[in-house]
This record gives C-alpha cells, structure tokens and sequence, in this order.
C-alpha cells in the first residue's frame, strides 16, 4: 500500500468513528501509554487533537503528564515548518483558520531538548513507518529532534505490512501504540 493509498483509506475509516467510540479508543490508548516507564524523561512533545479529523483525544495524556511532573510541548505550524510551545498546565487555545487548536501563550524551545514524542498518525507499517496527513512537518521537525528521543506513533489502526514508497527521509518510530496495544520497532 503506498502513503497516498492508505492516507486514503484510513481517513475514511476514522471518519466512521463516533464521538462516544473516539473517547472509548482513545481511553485504550491512554492505558497503554502509562505501562511505559518514563522515570527519566521530563520533555513531552504531543499533539491537540483535531477534532474536525476525528483525531485521537489527547487531552488526558496531556493531564497525566502533568501529574507526573512533566513539561508538555505542544506544536504549533508557522509558514511550512512547526514550532514547539511549552505549555503551562491550564494553558488555552484557539482554533485556527483549518480548526487546528492552537496555544496562545507559550515560550518556545528547541527540538534537541524533547525527550518523547508522540506523533500523530493514520497507520504505521511493522517496521516503524508511518503515514501522516503528508504535509512533511514532523519530518523536518523529527530531523532537529536527538537521535535518542523516543518517537511513538499514536493511531486507532494496526500496522499493516508494509508502506510501498517510504524513503530515507522518513523518521521510522520506536513504538506505535493503538488501542489494542503497543508495537516496538
């Protein structure tokens, strides 16, 4: 299956999702997410979901993160690249002109210094490649992001085989988590 195809695919299964049936899977995928051990990690990279795109909720990691004393880092697109916002907990948003929530106040830090990211996803292939929505954003920001950063894909779908047309440039992930369980790659 090539990016274009499964890009194709999965938009139009996720689009089939409930309200009700987004919170369910995305609960399954916040359980998974707390069996990891991130005792030494401090700087988490996650996204708002776009709730237009039936995206998974990620407002509940975010609290937990909190929780356990963690700096969360939210993106944010300026022109053709993305930026990363550190938030305060409580922080507020506005939607932009795409429906994209957007933090409003922030300092901005570097790539170099987040520890974890989750990224968002349609489907990854069992060797860690991943389909996005295409835009490269998180490619260009993944390629300023250490080497040992933890990279885990977030999708309501299990990996398929293989994604036909990934290239050098992609940043394969280190794990994908889903609501049936965590894959490591």
């Amino acid at each position: 299956m090539t990016k274009t195809e499964a890009r194709r695919y999965y938009r139009n299964l996720r689009k089939e999702f409930t309200r009700v049936e987004i919170n369910e899977l995305s609960e399954k995928i916040f359980q998974y997410i707390k069996q990891f051990s991130f005792s030494i990690e401090k700087s988490f990279h996650i996204f708002l979901p776009i709730e237009k795109n039936n995206e998974i909720n990620t407002y509940p990691i975010i609290n937990w993160l909190y929780q356990q004393q963690k700096e969360v880092v939210l993106p944010l697109v300026v022109g053709d690249d993305m930026i990363n916002c550190k938030v305060e907990k409580g922080f507020e948003t506005v939607l932009n002109s795409r429906q994209i929530p957007e933090p409003i106040n922030y300092v901005e830090i570097e790539s170099s210094t987040i520890d974890v990211i989750f990224i968002p996803m349609f489907v990854a292939d069992k060797t860690g490649n991943r389909v996005g929505y295409g835009g490269g954003y998180y490619d260009k920001f993944l390629a300023r992001c250490r080497p040992d950063s933890k990279k885990i894909g977030l999708t309501f779908f299990r990996p398929i085989e293989h994604i036909e047309d990934a290239y050098l440039g992609d940043f394969p992930l280190d794990f994908c988590i889903t609501p049936e369980g965590i894959e490591s790659f």
